[in-house]
């Protein structure tokens, strides 16, 4: 079977496939190795932004300009093959005209709100008061709520009028969220259509890097796939292993490395009261919003599946962690539901457990040198949208380089 390629693309979750498509549309011959069973087994890709940074939460003006809709549209179009439409939210007068496809990923728009409650441990409010105040000087039109006004607009607030009436809530309007698994799979049944299958290839195993190309072991044999212009690989912590080893196999000293893998927990739980749809909620150490794929239609079909977020725990290896719905996380799910939401009792759905890099302050560094003709790319896990960004800059720099080549 022909192995050779212009570029040979290394990883797993959407970041080889939207490079996949990139590449392609500049006619490069690309061959995709992926270590997993699937592409999305890590599943290490998010909906939004948590705006966390260190483990804290990052209000920067920069940081919060990138959650806008605008952007994700200019980042998520391009290299997906279909539509992507947008949802405008539920508020009277939101954009309705003109055809949708109910079926295509949606970037929707939802107020993102962070709730201070006295007596329940939560965000610092001179940290939220400090965001408002930049925000309105970035132009973002922040507001200010409190009492019965501010836990009204949060999702799975049961609404007994007597608690927390001294509550007080900053609400950025505009904010977005993406349906990841649509984009995803999408993207995933395009460019194995587009490469063909045998130049999608899942299950790799025994990956060396070598001049020219990359050594792999797939199905029977050893096979070898010679790359012009270079190796991209992708870096989630899925790889931190084989890239690290990698490096010391070439004596190559990366420039930076993460401080650890955050584990983070998602949690699909059931509420008895209809969700409000158009706000993603933040209190305490978690961020809370209704669940729904494509458009909500809240009038027709009322949302009773709140996602809740939480970081967990900052490790060194993800796979040897004993920490994934840990007590803590029990106790956490507790005091939000019992003691914020006003529950009486709640009912767990799912869970999704997610393990993404952590850099120092938040910044990942762009392509790293790990062997001759093979670069590193970081920043391929988190956010949707910015891991679609990472990718498609790194692909930009590779083909403005002198021959499409990795090393120029």
């Amino acid at each position: 079977m022909e192995s050779d390629s212009d570029i040979v693309l290394v990883g797993t979750g959407v970041a080889p496939l939207v490079a996949a498509a990139r590449l392609r549309a500049e006619e490069r011959r690309v061959l995709v190795l992926n270590p997993d069973l699937d592409f999305f087994l890590e599943d290490s890709e998010l909906p939004l932004d948590p705006l966390w940074s260190g483990g804290r939460l990052d209000f920067s003006t920069q940081r919060l300009k990138k959650n806008l809709r605008k952007r994700a549209l200019s980042e998520l179009r391009p290299e997906f093959p279909g539509a992507i439409e947008l949802w405008e939210g539920a508020a009277p007068g939101a954009a309705r005209d003109g055809f949708k496809d109910a079926l295509a990923p949606h970037v929707r728009t939802r107020d993102r709100m962070w709730i201070d409650v006295p007596g329940f441990s939560g965000v610092s409010w001179d940290l939220v008061e400090k965001m408002y105040v930049e925000a309105a000087d970035a132009g973002l039109n922040p507001q200010i709520m409190d009492g019965a006004a501010a836990l009204g607009r949060f999702p799975g607030y049961s609404a007994r009028p007597d608690r927390f009436l001294d509550a007080r809530a900053v609400v950025l309007p505009k904010m977005c969220d993406v349906d990841v698994a649509r984009y995803r799979n999408g993207l995933l049944e395009f460019v194995r259509e587009s490469l063909g299958q045998e130049r999608v290839l899942c299950d790799v195993s025994q990956m060396e890097l070598m001049p020219g190309g990359v050594r792999f072991h797939h199905g029977k044999g050893l096979r070898t796939a010679r790359a012009t212009g270079g190796v991209m690989i992708f870096w989630t912590p899925r790889l931190t292993s084989w890239v690290v080893g990698q490096s010391r196999n070439h004596e190559s000293r990366l420039p930076a490395m993460p401080l650890g893998i955050r584990l983070c927990e998602e949690w699909s739980l059931l509420s008895r009261f209809p969700l409000v749809c158009d706000v993603v909620g933040g209190v305490g150490d978690v961020i809370c919003w209704a669940e729904v794929e494509g458009a909500p239609e809240p009038e027709t079909r009322p949302l009773h599946r709140l996602s809740v977020l939480r970081a967990g725990s900052l490790v060194s290896d993800a796979l040897s962690a004993d920490d994934w719905a840990s007590a803590a996380s029990f106790r956490s799910l507790s005091s939000v539901c019992h003691d914020f939401l006003q529950w009486d009792k709640f009912s767990i759905r799912s869970l999704k457990t997610r393990a993404l890099l952590e850099w120092e302050d938040g910044i990942h560094p762009k392509a790293m040198r790990l062997a001759p003709g093979a670069h590193v790319i970081s920043g391929c896990d988190g956010p949707l949208v910015d891991v679609v960004a990472a990718v498609r800059e790194a692909c930009s720099a590779v083909l403005s380089a002198k021959g499409g080549g990795a090393d120029a």
